[in-house]
């Protein structure tokens, strides 16, 4: 089943331990002046990449989340958030380069509609997604080229009314994976399998190492999100970030 999450709205990160995984929800949509400030966080090439959206609405999304997403990091390991320098992994994932990250602090994000999610971590590999449930799409094409012979069967044998859900348990779960290995095209999405039963636990079925765990959940009433990380069992924690709160100075975190 979905985990039971009890989010709590918070205006700065508490300490992060070894032990834990916080995770944020934001909105993407924030007043002008907070729209603003945001953009102040980011650094040329992101303004570069900003400029290169075609319609309004997705570069502002893009400004809010990225902007968000420096100004957490920033709080969390007591910098400013243009100071903050990244690196692309493999298949384009974002890391903090290690000048700027102190002790390793892992992260990931993702974003959909006018909502965003971001993961941190220590020392370890992270992986989020969440995605609006949309009744539109066409699932059973997209799982047929994309899900594993078992899911395409799970998929199939759940009530006409809930394969929607399942769908997008089944694709959240499998993105998260996707992202916390951090292989993009070089993983294909059907050489490992998921639950996606509505009402189940979320777990990995099969072409996982053991050591990597999967926790799903939701951010408000449409949309299912998915975490993924590898090592020990931790607590999770998950937080609202209000959108008056996009304002406030980047005032220091207690230290990771």
């Amino acid at each position: 089943m979905l985990d039971s999450v009890a989010w709590k709205n918070s205006q700065s990160p508490p300490p992060l331990w070894p032990d834990e995984i916080h995770v944020w929800q934001s909105h993407l949509v924030v007043d002008a002046t907070s729209q603003s400030l945001l953009h102040s966080h980011l650094r040329e090439e992101e303004n570069k990449r900003a400029a290169r959206f075609r319609f309004d609405r997705d570069r502002d999304r893009f400004i809010t989340a990225r902007g968000t997403l420096r100004m957490l990091l920033a709080r969390y390991l007591r910098k400013q958030p243009k100071d903050l320098q990244f690196l692309l992994g493999r298949e384009g994932k974002p890391a903090l380069v290690p000048e700027s990250a102190g002790e390793t602090l892992s992260f990931n994000l993702s974003h959909s509609q006018d909502v965003a999610v971001f993961a941190f971590g220590r020392n370890r590999n992270i992986g989020v997604d969440v995605e609006r449930v949309r009744p539109d799409v066409e699932y059973e094409d997209i799982a047929r080229h994309h899900f594993s012979a078992g899911e395409i069967q799970s998929l199939a044998s759940l009530p006409r009314q809930k394969r929607v859900e399942g769908f997008f348990l089944c694709w959240t779960r499998k993105e998260a994976y996707i992202k916390a290995r951090g292989g993009g095209l070089q993983i294909p999405l059907d050489s490992f399998d998921v639950s996606l039963e509505p009402g189940n636990s979320a777990r990995f079925l099969g072409g996982v190492h053991s050591s990597w765990r999967i926790s799903s959940f939701m951010v408000g009433n449409e949309y299912p999100a998915a975490l993924v990380y590898d090592g020990p069992p931790v607590d999770l924690r998950f937080f609202i970030l209000g959108r008056d709160t996009h304002c406030l100075p980047s005032a220091p975190a207690a230290q990771i």
